[in-house]
C-alpha cells in the first residue's frame, strides 16, 4: 500500500508530511473531537448524520472548525478517494489547537482539523463475529452528565484505554461498564441491546446516542420486532435470550459470554440478532443512506 494521504487543515498531504504540533491541544490536554464514518463498497453510509453530531460536538465544546459541513463532507469524501478505499473507516477530527499563549483564552483559538481514512475494520475476528465474543464487566465507570457527558465524542480516550487493558489482560474481547447507579450503559466502542423474549432493548441514559445503535431501531422496526429503552443491570444481560453489541466497525457483533456467565444457555442460534445483521449489511450493500465516493 502506498503512504496514505490525510487532509490537514485544508490540504492534502501524505503521512510522513501531516505532522502537528506537540503543543497542540489535541495532543497536550486531549482537547478535541472526533467522529468515525465508514465506506463499503465505494458508499459512504448515515454521512450526513455524522457530520451533525459532530457538529453537535463542536457547539458544545466551543470549538469553532474552519470549516462548514459541506466542506467537511467534501473533505472526508476526497480523502478516501485519495487513498483508493472503497471500504474504509474514516476519522475526522478537530481539536482547541495551539494555544496562543501559555495561559491560554481557550475560547481564543485557531482549530485543527484532520481527516484520515484507513482501510475498514471490524472490531472482531471472524471467529467472534460467527461464535460470539466475550464481554468483561469493567471496574471503571462510565462518564456521567455532571462530569463529562457521553455525548460529547471526545479525543480524551485514557478512561477507554485504562478499561480495554483491564478487559484484554483478563482474557476478554471486550467490555461493558456501568453507570454510577449500577446499571448497563455501553462499551468503549460499542453500544450494547438484548433480546429478551422477543423484545430488543438497550439503555437509554449515561451513553453516546450511537448511530448504528440508532440504525439498529430503524432496522427493529421494519422486521416487525418489538424494541424499547430501559435500564438495564447485569442481571438482565446475563438472563438474556441474545446480546449483541453494534458500532461503525462491524454492525451488530454477538456475544456469547458476560463476566463468566454464558448468554442464552450456550444454544449458537441468534435469530434476532442474526435477522438485524444481515438486513444491515444487505440494505449497505444496496447503497442505503448511502453517498457515493465516485461522482
Amino acid at each position: 500500500m502506498s503512504e496514505p494521504i490525510l487532509f490537514l487543515n485544508g490540504e492534502y498531504r501524505p503521512l510522513s508530511q501531516a505532522g502537528v504540533s506537540v503543543l497542540d491541544q489535541g495532543f497536550l490536554l486531549g482537547d478535541g473531537v472526533f467522529d468515525v464514518v465508514s465506506a463499503w463498497k465505494g458508499v459512504v453510509f448515515k454521512l450526513d448524520q455524522h457530520v451533525d453530531r459532530f457538529f453537535q460536538s463542536l457547539q458544545a465544546t466551543a470549538i469553532r472548525p474552519r470549516l462548514g459541513k459541506a466542506e467537511w463532507k467534501e473533505a472526508i469524501l476526497e480523502t478516501t478517494r485519495r487513498n483508493g478505499l472503497q471500504d474504509a473507516s474514516i476519522r475526522f477530527i478537530a481539536t482547541r489547537g495551539v494555544p496562543k499563549a501559555i495561559i491560554a483564552d481557550p475560547r481564543d483559538h485557531d482549530a485543527t482539523t484532520i481527516v484520515w481514512a484507513a482501510p475498514y475494520i471490524f472490531l472482531a475476528s471472524d471467529e467472534g463475529r460467527r461464535d460470539g465474543i466475550r464481554l468483561m464487566i469493567s471496574s471503571l465507570r462510565g462518564f456521567t452528565p455532571d462530569t463529562l457527558d457521553p455525548r460529547y465524542k471526545s479525543l480524551d480516550r485514557l478512561h477507554f484505554q485504562l478499561a480495554r487493558i483491564e478487559a484484554v489482560a483478563a482474557g476478554y474481547d471486550d467490555l461493558l461498564w456501568l453507570t454510577r447507579d449500577g446499571y448497563v450503559a455501553e462499551g468503549p466502542a460499542s453500544n450494547v441491546f438484548m433480546v429478551s423474549g422477543g423484545t430488543l432493548i438497550t439503555p437509554g441514559r449515561e451513553i453516546l446516542r450511537g448511530i448504528t445503535r440508532a440504525t439498529m431501531l430503524e432496522l427493529a422496526a421494519e422486521l416487525g420486532i418489538p424494541a424499547r429503552e430501559a435500564d438495564l443491570t447485569p442481571y438482565d444481560l446475563f438472563n438474556a435470550d441474545e446480546v449483541f453489541t453494534c458500532s461503525t466497525a462491524g454492525g451488530a457483533l454477538p456475544v456469547c459470554e458476560i463476566a463468566g456467565r454464558t448468554i442464552g444457555g450456550g444454544e449458537s442460534a441468534r435469530p434476532v440478532t442474526t435477522a438485524l445483521d444481515q438486513l444491515y449489511w444487505r440494505k449497505r450493500e444496496a447503497g442505503w443512506h448511502g453517498t457515493p465516493l465516485a461522482g
